[in-house]
């Protein structure tokens, strides 16, 4: 078993080692302002760029994804700055991850119960500060700090906004940029009660500086690179977890208890769902019918509300499959 394996068995020592899948490989990196993306837990698996049409039909999407119309002045303003002349566009893939959607919302609005995990292991130096309910402070430790805010936020759709500066080894020159990401989410209940949600992340980043931009536009194959690994490592881990809440929720309430470096409301709401989760999968398994068809999650499927400015109630990823098959991705 590797070392990684170990760490997770001893994070979640009242699971079955069967409950996870395949370990993090290595330490998960985190690259200029592309750690923002990797917080949010919002995942990819690489890919290169497309052609400009399908590019250019994909960002136009993901811009009237934005529900500009329920937004403050302020907040739409923001977000048109960003989206409307970005220095870079990428749409990462589509992904299908089987997951509680309760539990999968809250994870996404709460990426510092994840980022904990990862400290413990020792796999990330990423640091988080949730400066208010819809905002946190996040570092990468090599390099890049920024400040994330959730802008808009319902079952299907979730805005981030993010800005923050990079200097370190990749960019030896202090860059300034701002990234919006919009991630679009289904939830669906197969026959045998099985929900998945199919994930959609779009990303735009925008360089204050010309210099910075070139550069950053001649090193986005690398950078991309990194967040594809990321961002599949994190899929990964998260269905592992997932997987954990549904199943063993003693382990995880155990678990729990560790994660120091999150408020203690973010813990015992952890704490929550993971049961919940938990009597949902029984019931599923003894075969009544727990979610809608379209697997609407109920209580959650209502916050957070329109904020009309700063906000962020977390954020973390598409999340890979627990299962024993492998992921599978429909573009």
């Amino acid at each position: 078993m590797s070392d990684t394996a170990l760490r997770l068995r001893e994070l979640l020592s009242n699971c079955d080692e069967t409950a996870f899948g395949k370990p993090l490989a290595r330490e998960l990196r985190g690259r200029g302002l592309i750690v923002v993306a990797v917080i949010l837990a919002v995942l990819s698996f690489g890919r290169e760029s497309v052609a400009a049409p399908l590019d250019q039909q994909a960002r136009q999407e993901a811009i009237d994804a934005i529900p500009f119309a329920q937004l403050s002045e302020v907040a739409q303003a923001k977000l048109w700055g960003v989206v409307s002349k970005p220095s870079i566009y990428r749409q990462l893939p589509t992904t299908v991850v089987e997951a509680d959607p309760e539990m999968y919302l809250f994870l996404v609005r709460y990426p510092e119960v994840i980022v904990n995990m990862w400290q413990l292991m020792g796999v990330t130096k990423v640091q988080l500060n949730r400066t208010s309910d819809y905002t946190f402070d996040a570092s990468d430790g090599a390099g890049t700090v920024c400040n994330v805010e959730l802008i808009y936020g319902d079952q299907n759709t979730h805005v981030f906004y993010a800005q923050g500066t990079y200097e370190g080894a990749l960019l030896r020159k202090l860059i300034n940029g701002h990234c919006v990401m919009v991630l679009r989410s289904n939830f669906a209940r197969t026959e045998d009660q099985h929900i998945y949600v199919t994930s959609r992340l779009d990303m735009f980043v925008q360089f204050d500086n010309v210099g910075a931009e070139i550069l950053a536009k001649t090193l986005h194959p690398l950078v991309g690179k990194s967040a594809d690994h990321n961002f599949s490592e994190s899929t990964r881990f998260l269905g592992q977890v997932s997987q954990a809440a549904a199943t063993r929720p003693a382990g995880v309430q155990q678990l729990a208890r560790r994660l120091e470096n999150i408020k203690p409301r973010v813990r015992g709401k952890f704490v929550e769902i993971a049961a919940q989760s938990s009597q949902r999968a029984a019931l599923c398994n003894a075969g009544h019918v727990v979610w809608g068809s379209d697997a609407a999650a109920t209580p959650v499927s209502i916050a957070p509300v329109v904020t009309p400015g700063a906000a962020m109630e977390g954020a973390s990823s598409l999340f890979r499959s627990p299962s024993r098959k492998p992921l599978r991705l429909r573009r």
